[in-house]
């Protein structure tokens, strides 16, 4: 599964002394793809890559198969003092950090167009991120991606639906849902800042699986 708008930098030590995002994000995608239910995760994560890539909150062990995805979230996040796990009213799932810079995502963008020719979500996504806003707003508040926001893994994939229509003065966030109206999931927004103080931010994009009726929750550890 491959998660390639996520922009990595190097190093300031939040030392998060959590999980692995390989193995902890499949874990949420699990549990929100059981109940068949979208949402957003936003968190502070580590900008040093040439560390184990620990750096998602620690997660608790899900105690069975009954219950919610929300009350299921609630229980694997619990240890994480600062991590919220809310339900809209529309049923999407909410996961965020209290402390995660909110800027970004409130920031509005005039006009959105997502071509019929952009298939995937991660198309869609790359949209939003080239959008004349986002990009003036990276350079104003001296964010850096170190790979850039290049062409994601799905690119080539015709195959998949794509994101369309037009969107007029709406948030990042609001563009970000948008997107799960076609592509049940979640999305995801990442924080750190390196060595050098410089904010890095990442964005990427999950899917949610087809899961067999009846399977029981995903452990965490």
């Amino acid at each position: 599964m491959a998660l390639p708008l996520f922009l990595v930098g190097s190093c300031l030590s939040q030392d998060k002394r959590g999980v692995d995002q390989t193995v902890a994000l499949p874990l949420v995608q699990k549990i929100l793809s059981g109940a068949q239910i979208s949402g957003s995760l936003e968190y502070w994560g580590v900008c040093d890559i040439s560390k184990p890539r620990s750096e998602f909150p620690e997660l608790r062990p899900v105690s069975g198969r009954e219950g919610s995805a929300l009350g299921a979230l609630q229980e694997m996040f619990a240890d994480d003092a600062k991590m919220r796990v809310t339900q809209d009213s529309d049923g999407r799932i909410r996961m965020v950090e209290t402390d995660v810079p909110q800027d970004l995502l409130e920031l509005r963008i005039h006009h959105l167009s997502f071509l019929s020719e952009y298939h995937g979500p991660r198309m869609a996504l790359m949209a939003i991120l080239r959008s004349q806003e986002v990009m003036q707003f990276i350079t104003d508040h001296n964010i850096v991606p170190k790979e850039g926001w290049g062409l994601p893994s799905d690119a080539g994939f015709i195959h998949k639906p794509s994101v369309t229509g037009e969107l007029n003065d709406v948030t990042v966030a609001q563009a970000l849902d948008y997107i799960l109206q076609t592509f049940p999931g979640f999305w995801v927004y990442q924080n750190c800042y390196d060595r050098e103080g410089k904010r890095r931010v990442s964005f990427g994009f999950l899917d949610n699986i087809p899961v067999v009726s009846g399977s029981p929750l995903p452990k965490t550890k």
